[in-house]
């Protein structure tokens, strides 16, 4: 759902004309005839892997960030993956405002926050 509705966010933003919207992967995150879905687009388009490069540059900016916010859970380590120090971190932590507690992994701590 989250995926969904940073797509939404996103569409919502283009302040150009355009005839298609080329998504990597095989999931319809949104619902418009000018969205082509394409496995490994990142890979064969290269609008597509310079706009790859662009967002996870930006992802780890902000995960650097948020070590300032929420020291501790080693952010700009694991950039929100879900590696054996972020499930540690947690584990030793709690959960931020920022994790998704609908996420399965994550789910066992929604009655706790």
């Amino acid at each position: 759902e989250a995926l969904k509705l940073a797509s939404r966010r996103a569409l919502a933003q283009i302040r150009q004309d355009y005839d298609e919207i080329i998504i990597d992967g095989t999931i319809a995150l949104i619902d418009d005839p000018r969205v082509t879905l394409m496995k490994k687009a990142d890979l064969l388009v290269p609008s597509v892997s310079a706009a790859s490069i662009v967002a996870k540059v930006a992802r780890d900016n902000y995960m650097r960030h948020l070590d300032d916010v929420f020291p501790g859970y080693a952010f700009a380590g694991h950039v929100g993956y879900g590696t054996a120090s972020h499930r540690q971190a947690i584990e030793v932590c709690g959960v931020t405002p920022l994790h998704r507690l609908s996420y399965a992994p994550l789910r066992k701590y929604k009655q706790l926050a």
